[in-house]
């Protein structure tokens, strides 16, 4: 059986370079990299993501945009994510504890024999913690995807 080829996600790129422009400080100008990797709990597999940091404006909350892709099999799952958080103050300026959400966009082929393909929107709800090390800042941070098959994801990462 003849698989049609999948539709584009251009819209997607470019809702997420036009969230990308509207929320980076120019001021500061400043972003931050990071890698981040875990565990989506309802598929039951790990994944591996890429991430942007920046402040938003001269205030606590931060827009971080990100992308991550699970290790599922068969199929494909991958999200696109423009989360914001908060950072709470803290006595020690080495840690750094935060709260927020954002939207996020679901991209799902479940590697069947017909197309199986699925795009859905979502929410994330997400907290964390992380510690100044030099030039990186390792950390831990909890995840709720809401969607149509929600996710719990735990992740790790560090940011340069």
């Amino acid at each position: 059986m003849r698989r049609e080829p999948r539709t584009s996600h251009g819209w997607v790129l470019a809702l997420a370079l036009a969230a990308v422009g509207l929320f980076a400080n120019p001021a500061h100008a400043e972003w931050d990299f990071g890698l981040r990797g875990g565990y989506y709990t309802d598929a039951e597999e790990p994944f591996l993501g890429l991430e942007l940091l920046t402040q938003v404006g001269d205030t606590r909350w931060w827009f971080n945009p990100n992308v991550e892709f699970v290790f599922v099999d068969p199929g494909d799952l991958w999200t696109l994510n423009l989360d914001f958080h908060y950072d709470f103050d803290t006595s020690d300026r080495d840690t750094y504890v935060w709260a927020g959400g954002g939207p996020a966009v679901v991209f799902r082929d479940r590697g069947g024999r017909f197309d199986d393909d699925d795009t859905e929107a979502g929410l994330n709800l997400l907290a964390g913690i992380g510690w100044q090390r030099e030039a990186f800042v390792p950390y831990l941070q909890g995840k709720i995807l809401l969607s149509d098959d929600s996710e719990a994801v735990l992740a790790v990462g560090v940011r340069f």
